[in-house]
């Protein structure tokens, strides 16, 4: 783990590549990094809003469940990612859970400091508009893709949501780094595991998917554009 960043560092964040030399240089005396492994959590919802983050490396699961645990709601953050958006400027505590779903590196800033420092910086507002615009696209369309009664379309349209999120060109196709267990998938689908099973061992049948290693690797992602009988 890199114990110290230097503005050059910095700037290999597109957040900060336009920013001044001046005005990193105090901010630079507010960023911190931490290692976690994983399974641990860097906050819970509903805890003060201390710090944000940009994940260096692993990935991580932000999750939120309503009053009666019957709703499950996660959200995925891959590396060189801000997060979270949600909150910005605006809330006082944290309304997901951040879990490590394998080792991480972060780098974090405390959320003051963060704010104090972005508000001066006109790019790095636009870049923030523009970020939490596609985010809402994405997930706008993943809602939209979701609900359907049909729980084959539910799990084929979870699993477009995860490549286009989080896929990466692969020379088999695309690759989904984080990983997932049928378990996973059957929450973000709302869908049984034995239903998940069922479809996941039809894609890997027509050689559409495989897993390896709890990483999806899709060799014909066209597959996943198209209308589903």
């Amino acid at each position: 783990m890199r114990h110290m960043w230097t503005i050059d560092d910095l700037r290999q964040l597109t957040l900060f590549e336009t920013c001044p030399s001046r005005a990193l240089e105090q901010l630079i005396l507010h960023v911190y990094c931490r290692t976690y492994r994983k399974g641990q959590l860097l906050f819970l919802e509903g805890d003060p809003r201390e710090r944000v983050y940009f994940l260096m490396s692993g990935y991580i699961k932000l999750e939120r469940m309503n009053e009666n645990a019957t709703h499950h709601y996660a959200d995925y953050v891959k590396p060189n990612q801000f997060f979270p958006y949600n909150g910005l400027f605006t809330g006082e505590d944290y309304r997901h859970t951040a879990e490590a779903v394998t080792d991480i590196e972060v780098i974090y800033i405390p959320t003051d400091r963060f704010e104090r420092f972005v508000s001066t910086q006109s790019s790095m507002l636009l870049y923030i508009i523009g970020q939490m615009n596609r985010i809402l696209d994405l997930h706008e369309r993943r809602v939209q893709e979701i609900i359907t009664p049909s729980a084959k379309e539910r799990v084929i349209n979870t699993l477009h949501f995860l490549i286009e999120d989080l896929g990466e060109p692969d020379e088999q196709g695309v690759r989904v780094r984080c990983p997932f267990t049928a378990i996973e998938l059957s929450r973000l689908s709302g869908t049984s595991r034995e239903t998940v099973s069922t479809i996941l061992a039809k894609l890997r049948k027509e050689e559409i998917l495989r897993i390896d290693a709890h990483q999806l690797v899709i060799g014909h992602p066209e597959y996943f554009e198209q209308d589903i009988d």
